[in-house]
């Protein structure tokens, strides 16, 4: 039995001989180490370099490291870094943005009697506009100015300033000092400003790296003047954030965090996820900066839509779009795309604010392939709502397709210059309605045909009666197409087949005499005029005549008539006489 304790002893001590716990510190002569092993930084103390954390490696950090400017730790896939101590920056360069209402307290412990307050700004607010300050009642406007000096007078209290900001750009403040009658002077910090409605914001670049390809937790730990990009799986707990945002979350990786702190920004938020990043923020337990700073947004890498339009040139309306809900248009590229985030505002299409109040773009995205006036104007176009929130993203919008089935003469011979019937079976095998001409061609030269306008229902076959007057005589086809806009370009193969249908050959002859018909015509009505006129010509003579004739004879007669009128007369009036001398 104590063989077999001992035999177990035994094996238990060369298992844990061989697990290899070393302590080490970090390098100080800007060199690059890369550990293969894991590694434990226990003692505080600087670092100047560059750390590499190799596959199957672990370092894990109990000290306080302060970090020279433009290092780096790189945590390589299937690596972890486990933070416990700090990692200090040695050069930070922070400022506290001052927005409208806000409230800072300036503490500088048992000071009293007469001083000045100073105020230093980073940024400051051009004279135009006005930023106003008020400390114990009495207001004074510092818009203009890079530097504030206030008379006050110290009681061993902190000293409450109020701000009342109207500007575009908002006043950063570098640090508050104080100055007593002896010229002594005591310096806060732009991150240690006890304030209320403010932020910190982190000038210039930062201080050292942290990129994380494997695994990183932090728990208890604190960074300070970091920049952070996670590209694999980040933890963080318990910790403290000074100076070391935003936190980058590649797209398809994570972070979580909880019970921590955020304090400063270099930007507008705290972390920022990229694409499909996911995020598992405990609202609850987190302290972001706060103020203007959100604590988290999703930032798109590009907002890409990709149409079957090509290079129609189609137009693109867009309402709603990122972080300020922008309106506007655009057209399609030649490759029958658009990129609706032309901005990085315009990118944001999620966030969680410093107060905590989660939110996302209303958008949406309408596309139109605009045609003519009365053809190719059934609405061709696509509402996208909401707008895609991803990189990258697709759309059909449903086309027709205009089919000429079939062009059929109703003859295999004509006549030139004499109209031949054609029955020309059209169909619309797309997914949309279509109005659209039909033109017809003898090889390449538009043929001579009556105009053909037709209306088409998806899956929909008609047959349009057109003529045709061929020009001249011989072997001809009669070739139709459907006549889609010039401005569909290269679309337009994709609507119709460019070939179209064409017809068996028709044979067409010249028409026998038929060109002196016309004149045959006209001679014998002409003929037919002249002979009328001479025949009425002729009758209306006669007549005449014999109205004359007439006329002449009851002239004469009439004259016989009052010669023997006078004739009886005279003889009556001889006889009156006569019987008048015998009486007497």
């Amino acid at each position: 039995m104590r063989r077999v304790i001992l035999i177990t002893a035994l094996l238990m001590i060369t298992s844990l001989s061989t697990i290899p716990l070393v302590s080490s510190n970090p390098q100080t002569d800007g060199s690059t180490n890369t550990i293969s092993a894991s590694e434990t930084w226990a003692s505080d103390g600087p670092m100047d370099g560059d750390v590499i954390i190799s596959n199957g490696a672990t370092l894990t950090i109990n000290g306080d490291i302060t970090m020279a400017d433009k290092s780096s730790i790189l945590v390589e896939e299937g690596g972890t870094l486990d933070l416990n101590g700090k990692l200090i920056g040695e050069n930070l360069n922070a400022a506290l943005r001052v927005a409208d209402e806000s409230f800072i307290s300036a503490d500088f412990g048992s000071l009293s009697g007469q001083g000045q307050l100073i105020i230093n700004f980073d940024q400051y607010v051009i004279s135009e506009q006005f930023c106003n300050l008020t400390i114990n009642g009495q207001t004074t406007d510092v818009s203009g100015q890079s530097k504030a000096e206030i008379d006050v007078t110290y009681n061993g209290s902190p000293i409450n300033v109020t701000f009342e900001i109207f500007s575009f750009i908002l006043p950063e403040i570098s640090t508050i000092q104080s100055r007593d009658v002896n010229g002594q002077i005591q310096t806060i910090l732009a991150q240690d400003i006890n304030q209320t409605g403010s932020s910190i914001a982190w000038r210039g670049v930062p201080s050292f790296d942290v990129t994380v390809e494997g695994t990183m937790t932090s728990d208890g730990g604190e960074f300070q003047g970091a920049n952070i990009t996670c590209s694999g799986e980040c933890t963080l707990q318990n910790s403290t954030l000074i100076g070391s945002a935003p936190i980058n979350v590649e797209n398809g990786t994570s972070l979580t965090a909880e019970t921590s702190s955020i304090i400063g920004s270099r930007t507008d938020e705290d972390i920022v996820l990229h694409d499909s990043a996911v995020i598992n923020y405990d609202t609850d337990t987190m302290t972001g900066t706060g103020g203007t700073t959100d604590a988290w947004i999703r930032l798109l890498s590009q907002r890409i839509i990709q149409t079957n339009l090509m290079d129609a040139g189609a137009t693109v309306h867009y309402e709603g779009i990122g972080w300020n809900g922008d309106v506007g248009d655009n057209i399609l590229d030649e490759n029958g795309r658009v990129d609706i985030g032309g901005t990085e505002a315009r990118r944001i299409v999620e966030w969680l604010d410093g107060n905590g109040v989660h939110g996302m773009e209303d958008s949406e995205v309408l596309i139109t392939l605009n045609g003519g006036v009365t053809t190719w104007s059934e609405g061709y176009d696509v509402l996208i709502d909401p707008a895609p929130t991803t990189p990258y993203h697709q759309v059909s919008i449903k086309l027709p397709f205009v089919s000429i089935d079939s062009v059929v003469p109703e003859d295999t011979s004509g006549t030139a210059n004499k109209g031949l019937g054609v029955m020309v079976t059209v169909s619309n095998t797309g997914e949309a309605p279509v109005k659209t001409n039909i033109r017809c061609y003898e090889g390449d030269d538009l043929a001579d045909t009556t105009t053909l306008l037709v209306s088409l229902e998806v899956d929909e076959t008609k047959k349009l009666p057109t003529t045709w007057w061929a020009n001249a005589s011989g072997s001809k086809a009669l070739t139709c197409k459907a006549l889609i806009p010039v401005g569909f370009n290269s679309l337009s193969d994709t609507l119709t087949s460019s070939s179209g249908a064409t017809s068996s050959e028709i044979s067409f002859k010249e028409a026998e005499d038929s060109e002196d018909a016309p004149l045959i015509l006209y001679g014998a009505l002409l003929v037919f005029i002249l002979i009328g006129t001479a025949l009425f010509t002729r009758r209306s003579a006669a007549s005449v005549a014999n109205i004359e004739q007439d006329t002449e004879e009851k002239e004469y007669d009439d004259e016989i008539l009052d010669d023997l009128d006078e004739e009886v007369t005279e003889e009556q009036d001889s006889i009156d006489g006569e019987s008048d001398e015998s009486e007497d």
